[in-house]
């Protein structure tokens, strides 16, 4: 039989379910899909479990990828084979949709190895905190699960910022990301952050307007905003937390207070981090968040001047040269859609 589930270790049912067999001493066999090349069903993080009881939960995307998970599946928990991790390429599986997928399908770690780690990522997911879900599959009949959370990752690190599952052929480390989405934050409610939050809410982000004018802090004004906060540009933590995955945008009424935004941002590291103003204006910027103490090589990479050079004159067209920058960066922290993976079944 079959129940109704998300089929993702973000899905909380399915985590829940999970739990309860671990804890009632039953165990489950799981089947993810860790990567993907071309057109397939399901991207990179389903998920297909089954229990004891015959009972499958979730889905990695139907046809014959599905089927062969689902063989494997019987199999190991029955004893009567490995778990494995194996590339099931169109040429292994025929489907029309003429993509590859890497599955790996193992038994379940155990009560006292696998339950914790799934209750801490439910609190987490409960609690609306960021983290990653690894697996080291070098072994996959010992694979190594651990979750990490946002603030413990080094600079650079491409799981801080990624909206999507990570493999890594070489190490054989499956990262996926847990929790909720970045947020774009816009220091200023003038003309520019009111003409630009309607376009980035229309593009997939999250946004929140940050300005010390109560007059402009209204939700009137913006509407498609998740919060519109008026706080203290000196003190923005005050009121906002921005984490080394979000979005900031610093268009305030001043080129002081937009320093002021910007060392603080800079001690948190943001995914992007652009500033309106002058190439004058840039280079004292700069200048003085290093006298501040912030990295010179972060505040070199500032987006300052802000936005795609497109001309922009009106602060609609300006919000739009915004959008496309943001764009593109966000396109530029995801992962490659297609890398040169061996294929190998081990």
């Amino acid at each position: 039989m079959m129940e109704d589930s998300g089929g993702t270790l973000r899905d909380k049912a399915l985590v829940g379910r999970l739990i309860e067999e671990l804890e009632a001493g039953r165990p489950f066999a799981l089947a993810s899909v860790l990567a993907t090349r071309g057109s397939m069903p399901r991207a990179a993080g389903a998920r297909m479990a089954l229990l004891a009881d015959g009972t499958w939960l979730g889905t990695i995307g139907g046809g014959r990828v599905e089927q062969m998970a689902q063989d494997r599946c019987r199999a190991i928990l029955a004893g009567t084979e490995e778990p494995s991790l194996e590339w099931l390429t169109h040429a292994k599986t025929g489907m029309a949709c003429g993509g590859d997928a890497l599955v790996g399908v193992r038994l379940s770690l155990g009560a006292d190895l696998e339950a914790p780690l799934l209750r801490d990522l439910l609190n987490r997911m409960d609690q609306g905190q960021f983290c990653t879900l690894d697996e080291v599959w070098d072994d996959p009949a010992r694979v190594r699960l651990s979750l990490t959370p946002v603030d413990q990752m080094e600079p650079g690190d491409p799981r801080a910022t990624t909206e999507l599952p990570l493999w890594d052929e070489e190490t054989r480390h499956y990262a996926e990301p847990v929790g909720p989405q970045p947020i774009a934050f816009v220091f200023g409610a003038g003309h520019v952050g009111q003409a630009l939050c309607p376009v980035l809410a229309h593009i997939g982000f999250r946004v929140v307007v940050f300005d010390d004018r109560e007059g402009l802090c209204t939700e009137d004004r913006f509407p498609q905003a998740e919060r519109v906060v008026c706080g203290d540009f000196q003190h923005i933590y005050d009121k906002v937390s921005v984490t080394r995955r979000d979005y900031a945008v610093v268009t305030t009424h001043g080129h002081a207070a937009d320093i002021d935004v910007l060392e603080q941002l800079g001690r948190r590291l943001p995914a992007y981090v652009g500033c309106i103003g002058s190439r004058t204006k840039a280079a004292f910027a700069r200048e003085e968040l290093v006298r501040r103490g912030i990295d010179a090589q972060w505040a070199q990479g500032l987006h300052l001047p802000i936005g795609e050079d497109i001309l922009a004159v009106t602060p609609a067209e300006i919000a739009v040269s915004i959008a496309a920058q943001m764009i593109r960066c966000r396109a530029e922290l995801r992962p490659q859609a297609s890398q040169p993976h061996a294929q190998y079944k081990k």
